[in-house]
């Protein structure tokens, strides 16, 4: 009996721990499938949703909704024009509705606010995106864009500014008596000599030289001197703008707006050859001086870059480890993107469809993807080559009058040919 008890005693141990071990195993499996990242989601994603990439990349990162509307405050002499081609793309690859000037021009109602009828109508009537110049005013905005739209801008340091515009203006010829050795220090050094806005251009309720960039956001360059209302129109846009782009830091920037919007690498690459993005380069003394000047007579569009320019830092922090990273890597798919395009475009009258295309591979931040001519094209496009094609594209409501349609004016191609808008858009 003794016996039999000693001997039984190891048997139900043995079974005891055949089961404990069966149900781990079970357990274990159960946990796998539950909360195994590679198996499929427990729902099925929309064609507007897409991984946000992270530093680890793949599918197991934070699923986000594709931004689909969205508003570009297009400020003057500030990289607009290489913004506005990059969202102009991703309208055209995305089937969205662009709202377009009725004079062909760049400008919606600029340099006043705008009104309906300056906008070409659309067939039902709304519109998913907004790039050319337009004074900004949120409440009008909000009558012919979405709720849920996005509204960002661009700002480069006020000196850059003043320095373009200075040249793209030809206001070194216009202003008499300005050194032309030295434009910038001589007109600083007495701003009213040259120019004393509202009077200098009667007829224009701007000034090019004095808080230009903070016009075109909306404020109203009477109110320069009151910093109760400079303070509140900032604090105002802080909350309007999602994301300001800065120009000295437009890679970071871009990289920015692509996880804001939830857009892939590719939907923020830019043609390099024909922008200038560099900083304004002066001696350190000089520029010192200049600043100090400049800030006396542009106080607003100083106050806005500054405050910017440290929110656009703040939110890179925010960002995590990967984000420098991801920068970096953008910048070189640019430049490989750059090179290739280079090759691919030299041919205006024929496009090699057969060609190479360039392979960008899988990384962090994106799945593999290719480069091809016709995409080397839409790269170097300028905004009234998007223009014609979606002035071609868009169709006009039934119901619209000749005389409106008459009176629509496009302003023709700039590099694109005939060839080339048949051959990429099917366009005749």
């Amino acid at each position: 009996m003794e016996g039999t008890g000693q001997a039984g005693v190891p048997r139900k141990l043995c079974k005891f721990f055949v089961v404990v071990i069966f149900i781990t195993v079970g357990l274990c499996y159960l946990l796998v499938t539950v909360f195994d990242y590679n198996s499929p989601l427990p729902f099925k994603p929309s064609s507007h949703k897409m991984p946000n990439r992270g530093l680890f990349g793949g599918h197991d990162k934070e699923v986000c909704d594709k931004k689909l509307n969205y508003m570009f405050v297009k400020v003057h002499k500030a990289g607009s024009t290489t913004t506005t081609c990059i969202l102009q793309r991703f309208a055209y690859e995305n089937d969205l509705t662009v709202a377009l000037p009725m004079k062909g021009y760049a400008n919606i109602g600029w340099p006043h606010f705008f009104k309906r009828e300056d906008i070409i109508p659309s067939a039902d009537g709304t519109f998913n995106v907004l790039v050319d110049h337009v004074v900004y005013h949120k409440e009008l905005l909000h009558h012919i864009l979405p709720a849920d739209t996005v509204y960002f801008a661009t700002l480069r340091h006020p000196l850059s500014h003043l320095k373009s515009v200075l040249n793209w203006y030809h206001l070194t010829t216009r202003f008499h008596g300005l050194d032309r050795e030295h434009p910038l220090r001589s007109f600083l050094e007495n701003p009213t000599k040259f120019e004393i806005p509202y009077l200098t251009n009667s007829n224009s309720p701007f000034s090019y030289t004095k808080n230009y960039m903070a016009f075109d956001l909306g404020f109203p360059i009477g109110l320069s001197d009151s910093k109760s209302a400079v303070d509140e129109f900032v604090s105002r846009l802080s909350k309007d703008i999602h994301l300001v782009l800065i120009l000295e830091y437009y890679n970071e920037s871009l990289v920015l707006l692509r996880r804001l919007m939830c857009w892939k690498l590719k939907d923020v690459l830019y043609d390099l050859q024909p922008k200038n993005i560099r900083t304004y380069n002066k001696s350190s003394e000089n520029f010192t001086r200049l600043v100090a000047m400049h800030r006396q007579w542009s106080n607003v569009d100083y106050k806005l870059y500054d405050y910017f320019n440290a929110t656009l830092w703040d939110k890179i922090k925010q960002e995590g480890g990967d984000f420098h990273q991801e920068v970096d890597h953008f910048q070189n798919v640019l430049q490989s993107t750059a090179t290739y395009c280079a090759e691919a475009t030299q041919d205006k009258h024929e496009i090699n469809s057969t060609g190479t295309k360039l392979t960008i591979p899988v990384s962090a931040w994106n799945d593999e993807f290719d480069i091809d001519p016709h995409f080397c094209f839409k790269l170097k496009m300028h905004r009234w080559d998007w223009d014609f094609v979606f002035r071609k594209k868009q169709e006009l409501p039934s119901n619209m009058s000749n005389a409106v349609k008459e009176s629509i004016h496009s302003p023709g191609l700039r590099v694109l040919n005939e060839y080339l808008v048949r051959e990429i858009f099917n366009i005749i």
